[in-house]
């Protein structure tokens, strides 16, 4: 669970590392906690990230503390709640926190000031602009934030079971490397070495779909997506609302029922960029 990501042990660590008086430090621990806690349930129930292991970066956990507590722990408005999610990807696309952790905790403290003041922060110098190019065949690496902030984003459509059209179970103990139970490719990877695909092309994150048990990655195993959609179609009534909360909409644009690899990572792709577009640049 994401309340797990947090305790008193590891605060009370990174204290003497950024050199806090440990006795104050535990005195204000009772609205930190607040803080924490109340972060902990923004993110799982506004931003819909399920588990600790799909976060970006642990660090996004400290200005997002400080924005509650400075807003004595209340529901962000409406404009607030566009700019924290806002901040949220950026920090994780444009990889912020891969170094120099502390210092740009500090600066962004700044932005969460803003943001309470419900003002745009400024993020002149670092935007984050992309196209399908950029993700096209980006490695899958559930070690890298950039990927897990494209995870996070297919987990905010509450991924269904291809079989079932059920809710995916999406557990902390699956996601720990990049083949657990979680997560298939959507064209299988075996199937696209037959069609002359390398491997840097086959593990492309938009090639990546969160499905719910391992039964279901072994009846799929090295078919291809036409053949096993076409007997999920005879299961499951709903499939097109299914693959919807996949991010992936027509069975023949999406080159699905011809087996056009290409053409599906060009489909998916543009859902992918939309979405990552919509968060970048809230109207407000």
């Amino acid at each position: 669970m994401l309340r797990k990501l947090s305790t008193r042990k590891t605060y009370i660590c990174q204290t003497k590392k950024l050199k806090l008086n440990k006795s104050d430090f535990i005195s204000s621990w009772p609205t930190v906690k607040d803080g924490l806690f109340h972060t902990v349930d923004y993110i799982r129930s506004f931003l819909r990230v399920p588990v600790s292991r799909l976060l970006p970066y642990n660090a996004i956990i400290v200005p997002f503390s400080y924005f509650f507590i400075k807003n004595n722990l209340k529901n962000p408005s409406n404009i607030q709640h566009k700019l924290l999610t806002q901040y949220f990807f950026w920090s994780a696309l444009s990889n912020r926190f891969t170094s120099g952790v502390e210092g740009k905790i500090a600066l962004d403290i700044k932005k969460m000031d803003d943001i309470l003041a419900e003002k745009m922060p400024d993020y002149r110098g670092h935007e984050v602009n992309m196209t399908i190019d950029d993700i096209r065949y980006k490695w899958f690496s559930t070690g890298d934030a950039f990927c897990r902030a494209i995870l996070c984003i297919y987990c905010y459509f509450e991924p269904k079971s291809f079989e079932s059209n059920s809710i995916v179970k999406i557990d902390n103990d699956w996601l720990k490397v990049a083949f657990s139970k979680n997560y298939h490719h959507f064209f299988p990877k075996a199937f696209l070495k037959t069609k002359g695909f390398g491997h840097w092309q086959a593990n492309s994150i938009l090639n990546i779909t969160i499905v719910d048990d391992y039964l279901n990655k072994r009846k799929i195993g090295a078919k291809a997506p036409s053949d096993y959609i076409a007997n999920y179609q005879k299961k499951n009534a709903e499939l097109s609302k299914t693959l919807s909360s996949h991010l992936i909409d027509d069975l023949v644009s999406f080159g699905i029922m011809s087996d056009e690899y290409e053409t599906f990572i060009e489909r998916r792709g543009k859902k992918v960029i939309e979405e990552i577009t919509k968060r970048l640049n809230p109207q407000i």
